[in-house]
């Protein structure tokens, strides 16, 4: 088939292209615009749009979306006028798992990048050559975010966004956590968890550290020799563990490859040192997970906690904006830099200055160049700097290492 991608360059499409290219398609692809991940599916023969034009989408026999392509856009628009078949990004990899034996689905607001990338060490450990795609980079993966085994295994990061994980059936799933987000999409927690009730009812055995009210297993939490620190990490690896014993991997290639997992990018990741300061980057965007980093960043000892964080959409930051504040309080220092909309508008009249007036000594500053010159300014041996979001602010690094 010739199937074209709306948003090709996303970090779960680009992958889907590679899949269905490799399965024989005439992959096609778009995106608002110029990126390394587009460069490089050009590189490999997919020939990629830059920009949505509605005639990207004529020849095609089906048409697969991001869900950041909305019903105005025009490639979508073009694609229903003309009566292609027009399906969702996550619908695809619904499709493509039925394919597998056995699926293996990692879901929850946080620790899915990481506990499906502890996954994949284990079955590659176990030389169950699985299939993996995962919502981060992950050193090890011929694809950074992707793998394609000849095994019978599908291990797949399960997005709860605009409800997207509602087309995977899978054969084992794990949900880590239920903390309330999304708020542009889920109009409240209730919604939000009975998306997570409903995905566990349609999936076969499900492990789980939330009472959700189906025929679930609670996973055991258990001790493992990482390299990676926290709490929350250890409580990954439990999930992991727990899966892996059910899919009949023995104990000792478990702790093995758990030993040796060294993390996704991006997830506390060590980037170098600043005037003698640790320099840290994490991809954490909820106050959940802002709190569990400072928590792993406290075992280590600094002298002092300085976090820089960069709030990932208007709608998520307005509705948890207090608790914005609280996680980040934990810290010595916050450095908050203005809000990455993504997605949105600021419809909602907020700005990352909000958080930082309601944290003692917290500064705010607008722009990335402005929060690398104050973090240079103040940065000492001893320090310990998280560089935190799930937006632009990953460029910060490279001002300042």
């Amino acid at each position: 088939m010739k199937i074209h991608l709306i948003g090709i360059g996303g970090v779960s499409m680009s992958p889907l292209a590679y899949v269905l290219q490799t399965y024989g398609h005439s992959v096609t692809g778009s995106d608002r615009d110029n990126s390394a991940v587009v460069e490089e599916l050009r590189a490999s023969g997919i020939p990629v749009t830059t920009g949505h034009l509605p005639e990207s989408v004529h020849g095609a026999d089906r048409v697969i979306r991001t869900a950041a392509a909305r019903d105005d856009n025009p490639e979508v628009i073009e694609a229903r006028r003309l009566g292609i078949p027009l399906v969702e990004r996550a619908e695809a990899w619904g499709e493509i798992m039925r394919e597998y034996p056995n699926t293996i689905c990692v879901a929850g607001t946080h620790g899915k990048t990481t506990t499906t990338g502890m996954l994949a060490a284990i079955f590659i450990e176990a030389g169950r050559d699985p299939t993996v795609m995962i919502g981060g980079t992950l050193p090890g993966l011929e694809g950074g975010n992707y793998r394609l085994g000849k095994g019978g295994d599908f291990i797949l990061e399960a997005d709860e966004y605009s409800n997207s994980f509602r087309f995977f059936k899978p054969s084992v799933a794990v949900i880590l956590n239920v903390e309330y987000d999304h708020p542009d999409f889920f109009a409240d927690f209730e919604v939000y968890r009975k998306a997570f009730t409903d995905f566990a009812s349609e999936s076969g055995l499900v492990f789980t550290n939330e009472d959700l009210g189906v025929n679930a297993k609670p996973i055991e939490q258990l001790k493992f020799e990482l390299t990676i620190p926290g709490d929350y990490n250890q409580s990954n690896a439990s999930a992991a563990y727990a899966v892996a014993r059910h899919c009949g991997i023995e104990d000792a290639v478990i702790r093995k490859a758990l030993k040796t997992y060294t993390g996704a990018k991006r997830r506390f990741e060590h980037k170098g040192f600043l005037n003698g300061a640790r320099l840290v980057e994490d991809y954490a965007h909820h106050p959940g997970e802002l709190s569990a980093v400072l928590k792993a960043a406290r075992e280590l000892a600094p002298k002092r906690l300085i976090i820089a964080f960069q709030p990932h959409t208007y709608s998520r930051t307005a509705a948890l904006l207090d608790d914005f504040a609280t996680a980040l309080s934990a810290a010595d220092l916050a450095v908050l830099v203005e809000i990455y909309a993504a997605r949105e508008d600021n419809t909602y009249n907020i700005s990352a200055n909000d958080i930082a007036k309601r944290i003692p000594g917290a500064e705010f500053y607008k722009t990335l160049p402005e929060t690398a010159e104050r973090l240079r300014a103040i940065a000492k041996e001893g320090d310990l700097i998280l560089v935190v979001g799930a937006g632009n602010i990953t460029d910060l690094c490279g001002l300042l290492v």
